[in-house]
Formats: C-alpha cells, structure tokens, sequence
C-alpha cells in the first residue's frame, strides 16, 4: 500500500492485533489498485508432453496439487503430511514421507537370535482394496530372528536400502539387497536375517486361502533382472511401453514396467495400484483436474476406481503392484 501523504491519515494496527493495517477516519486515503498480473509465455524449451499437459491444465483451470474435499492438503515437501484425499483420489508419499527421521520407532525386536535389531515404521495407507489391504514403510537395524509362524498375508516389498535375507525351513536361503523385489506369500515361515541396516516400502494383502497356488515360497526379483533384455514390449500400445511380470497369485501380482515419454488416459480401474517410482518424471491429474509430479523415489496409490491422466514427461520406471479383490 503506497504511503499516504500526511502521516495522521493513516495508522498501523495496535501492538498484538492482527497484522492486517487499518485506516484513521480523520482523513481519507488513496489506496492504488493493484496491477493485472502479467501472463507469462510459456518457456520455449518445453516438450510437446509438457505442452500437452499445460494445455489441458489451463482448459480445466484447476489447480496442480492434490485437492482432499475442495480443500488443499499440505505441500508434499512436508514429511509429516499424511494424504488423505478422497476414496477414489491418488495417494501420493515423496521420499521426505519415508525418510528414517520421520519413522516411528517401535522399539527392540523379540526373540532374537543375532544382534539386537531395532524396528521402525510409518504406515501410508490403510483400507485399501475393500479393506483388505495397507501399505507403508519399515525400517530394521542388524540382526536375526525365527520367524516359525505362518503368514496369514501375503507382503510384498521393495528394498531402497541395506540388504537381508528369509530362509525356508529348508535352508534354502533368499538374499535380497537395494532395487530388489520381495514377496512373502501367505503361509510362509522360516527366518530372517538383516545383515546391513535395511528400509523397505511393503504392501500387505489379507486373502483366503488359494486353491492350487502351490508352495508358498518366498520370491526375489533383483534389480538386475529389470534390464532391457529381459522385458516385454506392450504391443499396440502408445507411448511405448515395457513390462515385467514377477508373482501372481490371482489376488495380488507384481512387477516391473517402464513407458516412454507421452501422455495416455486412464479409466475408472477396476483393481488398486501400489507402485514406487525408480526413475523419470511425471503429472497424475485426477478425475477433477487436480495432479500430482511424480519423481523417482515417490510410492504412489491409485485406488480401485480411480481414473485420470498420464502426462510422462521423462522416461519412467516403476515396481508395482496390483490388488484384485
């Protein structure tokens, strides 16, 4: 506000009042309309997925971050803003969500054999899939226990960092590390051994029992069973695309995918997605035009119903997995 030109014609607000200024009636003062905001071109470097997306953004004139009941949720920079949109919205967790300092300390484990491990965790999304599903994050340092009880889950994780591994009562033993894929299946039993300090993200499904599925024995997908020589192409399909089945056991199924930069709709789906992003860079729009950018390191929930927009931007790759209930 400009300044007036006698200095008794306006006042500020009293010491512990509100910040809002107030005007003295004694004299009245010009206050100036603010300018019309200029409108910048857009910069000229952008890719014809970038321009797509900016297109369809301005003709729906909604906003670009996630919108829960007509209201803004907090900025996805902040680790302790826990999403909650609507049923059939995406839920979206950066790295900051997971990061070890934002994890609950849940204290030393029980039992063991090696170590003294010592569990963390933060749960992102519970419900899911007609309530039979949930996912989070686990963080466990060094250490060894018997695990003799059978699952009554099926889990499947992700490995962002240190490195383990489950034994059978067997003894056959299943070493995993960063970028590997793991799935425990329902009826498992055996061991676990954490040998550097290990950060997982999991998605855990509860099913009834799966006639003919066969030994439930623990699966693990490293890395490197990911590179290009191993992966499918999506046949008549734009942009392209590239894929990976790992486990599928008619309720829950996993695996890899990647797609080039393009963009593609979504409509409603009929299963709930959980997928963590490895690489690239992307916009999620939901139904009502709000979207979310994704990056790598983001573990991001479509929902049973949910459906939207893909605007890739950089080449993406992601681990999923796909509830069917």
């Amino acid at each position: 506000m400009a300044a007036c030109s006698s200095s008794r014609s306006c006042a500020l607000a009293p010491p512990g009042s509100r910040s809002v200024p107030y005007l003295s009636l004694k004299r009245r003062c010009p206050v100036p309309r603010a300018a019309p905001p200029l409108v910048a071109a857009p910069p000229q470097n952008f890719s014809p997925e970038q321009l797509a997306f900016l297109e369809r953004k301005a003709a729906q004139k909604a906003p670009t971050n996630q919108t829960t009941h007509g209201q803004t949720s907090a900025h996805p920079s902040d680790p302790r803003a826990v999403p909650t949109p609507p049923a059939h919205w995406l839920i979206h967790a950066p790295p900051s969500y997971f990061a070890w300092d934002q994890l609950d300390y849940k204290g030393k484990r029980k039992n063991v054999d090696v170590g003294d491990p010592e569990d963390y965790s933060r749960p992102l999304a519970k419900g899911l899939a007609s309530g039979t599903t949930s996912c989070g994050s686990w963080a466990c340092t060094e250490g060894g226990w018997d695990s003799p009880t059978k699952r009554p889950t099926t889990e499947w994780f992700f490995v962002m960092s240190g490195a383990g591994a489950v034994t059978d009562p067997d003894g056959t033993r299943h070493d995993f590390g960063p970028g590997d894929v793991v799935v425990l299946p329902k009826g498992w039993y055996g061991r676990w051994d954490v040998t550097h300090k290990i950060h997982k993200v999991w998605v855990i499904h509860d099913h009834d029992e799966i006639p003919g599925f066969g030994s439930p024995t623990p699966v693990v997908a490293p890395l490197s069973s990911f590179a290009a020589q191993f992966l499918e192409p999506s046949v008549g399909k734009t942009p392209n695309r590239l894929s990976k089945d790992v486990f599928d056991n008619g309720r829950m199924s996993c695996g890899y995918w990647s797609c080039e930069p393009g963009h593609f709709a979504v409509p409603p789906r009929a299963t709930t997605e959980v997928f963590h992003v490895l690489s690239g860079m992307f916009f999620l729009t939901n139904a009502d035009g709000s979207a979310r950018r994704c990056t790598a390191g983001d573990t991001v929930v479509l929902p049973a119903g949910w459906s939207g927009h893909w605007d890739i931007i950089e080449t993406v790759q992601k681990v999923w997995v796909d509830i069917d209930v």
